[in-house]
């Protein structure tokens, strides 16, 4: 059996998502498998190298900042940061009530 560590439990959606890196040109395809306010889990038909980057959702114009916490073949698990290269997790201020709304739209969809 495993032990769930998060802080929050996470909101399974299986929903396309698109990523974008710094450095390369245009977005690209992945599948957050679950999400809460802190993180998600992403798939993507490739090994995802960056260690930050930035998550869409179509017909969201709000985006997520993540840094990479865990790695494993095609998948990983990411933490939101409030900004760009930012050393704040996403609940470490006020700006944790912009995230949650954010996650909150995207799953009722």
């Amino acid at each position: 059996m495993m032990i769930e560590r998060r802080a929050m439990e996470r909101i399974p959606i299986n929903r396309a998502a698109r990523l974008s890196f710094d450095g390369i040109r245009g977005t690209h395809p992945c599948v957050v498998r679950n999400i809460n306010a802190l993180g998600a889990c992403i798939s993507a038909p490739y090994y995802i190298f960056a260690n930050e980057f930035v998550l869409s959702f179509e017909g969201h114009s709000g985006i997520f900042i993540c840094r990479v916490v865990w790695r494993k073949v095609t998948f990983c698990g990411v933490c939101f940061l409030l900004r760009r290269r930012s050393p704040k997790h996403a609940n470490d201020s006020g700006e944790a009530a912009s995230v949650e709304r954010l996650v909150r739209q995207i799953v009722c969809r």
